[in-house]
């Protein structure tokens, strides 16, 4: 009667199992299958991407800025560098000049 026990108990969990494993495989399918899924449309958001980047700068390119400039009746201005001994900035002319001191702080 045990042996019989045992036999049944037996053929019962190695059903259990098979039935458990086809149900986790099933469910890794669905996530694999999400996942592929998931993965082309990061894929096609990165072409995208990519177009999109191409077509900026190729519209505002520094060599497509003078056909906008000229499109919009802007013009180009020469630029002249009229202060040639320039300070560096922000410093007040008070700080750059030395300090006196009067007297010593020895014994």
């Amino acid at each position: 009667m045990k042996l019989k026990h045992f036999l049944f108990f037996l053929v019962v969990s190695i059903f259990a199992s098979l039935v458990g494993n086809l149900y986790t495989n099933m469910k890794i399918n669905e996530v694999s299958k999400n996942l592929s899924i998931l993965n082309n449309d990061i894929v096609e958001l990165q072409i995208l991407k990519d177009q999109t980047f191409n077509l900026y700068q190729e519209k505002y390119s520094i060599q497509n800025i003078e056909k906008i400039s000229d499109s919009l009746n802007f013009k180009k201005l020469d630029v002249y560098i009229v202060n040639k001994n320039l300070t560096s900035p922000y410093k007040l002319d008070s700080e750059l000049v030395k300090v006196n001191i009067l007297g010593s702080l020895s014994k």
